[in-house]
């Protein structure tokens, strides 16, 4: 438009003789540029402007904190011993062993629902050969190795304290020991509770992040701390190992005592446990008496004193039922947790040096939400084991006293 004007007046000029006239057309020729320079200047400056205020923007949304949801869910089972009857009878049609067959039925359980299954091994697993009569008769146990790669399948964690691992002495318990890592499972505890170093472990407990984009996995570093107690009391500092753990990373706690075949806790159990928790474990669960228990709460915190069977041979209706505890844990996301699920990558492997990198880092504590449930299952001889059905589930949640513990701890 401002152009169009100029024309105008430039054809104007050439009409106009009058030099005077001339000169006021020049003039005004030359202000019009000039005001259109200026009016281009002042645009470019004002781009300009407005891009540093979109980058400060950017930059304020890429420190923005992504908000995670952080879960896991794990079910902690009894007594497995993949010998004697239960090696015996895992045949195929055509009489060949199915190492697969003892964990057939586990399906029933969704496995999928969890981000990992533990159980307590009370066998050595090597590749010795010990014969039937002699389990029987000695009660001397080898767990074939070849079932460890179809257990694995199913089950990630073994507690190896408990009176069994010591079948083979201990030159079999530390074969056992290389043949689980050399099949993936993550392990802890000693027939001896006095090996210090075999007590606690730090285990790579996967977890699920879930966001507004998605879901990953993650993997929390957890110590993982057991003793057996089943023929002594603990000894000085024994139960103390556990504190340099339970001090900078939560402390999953088990313990193996008590009388066999009775029902309700008794001798050194309850005494045990709650020395466990007053050094700083976040639960205690127990086994050895291969019955189903009663359950408490101390200090909030929960108490199992048996789970009973999972995988075994034995013939009666209590020792064919186990208590199988659900717990699904919740962790508040921030920076700190984020350091430790990047130290988690590197906590697999078997006597890592994953706390004292954590000591080193500085990483605080994470403070855990429990949830708990039960989930009661059926075995025994030439029993694949299984879910159970609704009366054996009220009948384990009678005994471990469930409702009135659920309540207390809720």
């Amino acid at each position: 438009m401002v152009q169009e004007g100029a024309q105008e007046l430039i054809m104007w000029s050439k009409v106009k003789n009058n030099s005077k006239h001339r000169l006021l057309v020049a003039l005004m020729i030359l202000l019009m540029s000039l005001a259109l320079s200026l009016m281009a200047v002042l645009l470019y400056s004002s781009q300009e402007a407005a891009a540093p205020t979109e980058e400060v923007a950017n930059e304020e949304a890429a420190v923005e904190p992504i908000e995670y949801d952080v879960e896991g869910r794990y079910l902690f089972s009894g007594t497995v011993v993949l010998a004697r009857a239960v090696e015996k009878f895992a045949v195929d049609a055509n009489g060949q062993t199915d190492y697969g067959q003892p964990f057939s039925g586990l399906d029933t359980f969704e496995p999928s629902k969890y981000d990992a299954w533990l159980v307590d091994l009370e066998c050595p697993a090597t590749d010795a050969l010990v014969s039937y009569q002699q389990q029987i008769e000695s009660l001397i146990f080898n767990c074939p190795i070849e079932f460890l790669p179809e257990m694995y399948k199913y089950i990630t964690l073994i507690n190896l304290a408990n009176n069994h691992t010591s079948d083979l002495g201990k030159d079999g318990f530390n074969e056992t020991q290389q043949n689980l890592a050399d099949a993936g499972f993550q392990h802890f505890g000693n027939y001896d509770p006095s090996v210090s170093e075999d007590v606690c472990e730090v285990v790579a407990l996967p977890v699920r992040l879930g966001y507004a984009e998605g879901e990953r996995d993650g993997k929390l570093p957890v110590a993982f701390c057991s003793w057996h107690y089943f023929f002594r009391d603990p000894l000085s500092n024994e139960l103390e190992v556990m504190e340099k753990f339970a001090e900078v990373m939560p402390v999953f706690a088990f313990q193996h005592a008590g009388v066999e075949y009775v029902a309700t806790a008794g001798g050194n159990q309850p005494g045990l446990a709650k020395s466990i928790i007053d050094l700083g474990a976040e639960f205690v669960i127990g086994n050895s008496p291969h019955w189903v228990q009663n359950t408490e709460v101390y200090k909030g915190k929960l108490i199992a004193y048996s789970t009973g069977n999972f995988i075994f041979d034995q013939l009666e209706t209590e020792t064919n039922r186990g208590a199988n505890f659900d717990l699904t844990i919740s962790v508040n996301y921030d920076e700190n947790l984020e350091k430790w699920l990047e130290l988690g990558e590197s906590c697999a492997e078997q006597n890592d040096n994953c706390l004292q990198e954590a000591i080193d880092l500085g990483l605080e504590k994470v403070d855990l939400d429990l949830k708990w449930d039960i989930v009661a299952s059926l075995g025994g001889v030439r029993e694949i084991t299984r879910k159970a059905d609704s009366a054996t589930q009220k009948a384990v949640e009678e005994r471990a006293n469930w409702a009135e513990t659920l309540e207390e701890l809720n």
